[in-house]
């Protein structure tokens, strides 16, 4: 078999050997420990949301231009030589106001993607409630819960799919049913 040949045959086989993984020119997926976990921006759908797809399946969508993962304080393990996301946090600004009565507003909603149960779990939402951009400041990864910090000082514990705020103030945690996503 002559190299032209060669190359080809590989050329052909190697993206079906590699469907798990997220193809390396490609900006909007990243590898996680169930499989390649894709975005979509509101741009790119046809019904005005942006979506989270792993292995090519909906886990979540959003009323919003673009849904963040935050990659640098995800949770990762590491298998066959690959850095793999297990926990992180999504981010995005909601169209849906963040007071019923400030049509205006619109608040940083965020949600936890927990793979580590093997099949992805999408934790309520939890938001500094500011209108406006917050920014999550840091995020320490446990396995019995986690606690994340948004803007240096509001903490919130995530354990076994639910988010809550641990410090003082308002709870700007929710169940996912009662926004629209």
């Amino acid at each position: 078999m002559n190299n032209k040949s060669l190359s080809l045959l590989l050329f052909l086989v190697n993206p079906t050997m590699s469907f798990a993984d997220c193809h390396p020119a490609t900006s909007d997926c990243i590898n996680t420990t169930l499989g390649p976990l894709e975005q979509r921006t509101r741009y790119h759908s046809d019904d005005g949301y942006s979506h989270l797809t792993l292995n090519g399946k909906e886990i979540y969508k959003a009323k919003d231009d673009y849904i963040v993962i935050d990659t640098e304080n995800a949770d990762y393990i590491v298998k066959e030589k690959k850095y793999l996301i297990s926990k992180a946090t999504i981010s995005y600004v909601s169209d849906d106001p963040c007071y019923p009565d400030k049509p205006g507003s619109r608040c940083a909603m965020n949600v936890i993607l927990d793979l580590t149960s093997g099949k992805p779990l999408i934790s309520n939402w939890f938001s500094s409630g500011h209108a406006g951009g917050s920014q999550i400041t840091w995020v320490s990864w446990g396995k019995a819960n986690s606690i994340i910090v948004i803007d240096n000082e509001l903490r919130f514990k995530y354990s076994n799919g639910h988010v809550e705020r641990v410090n003082q103030g308002q709870n700007y945690a929710g169940d996912n049913n009662e926004r629209k996503q």
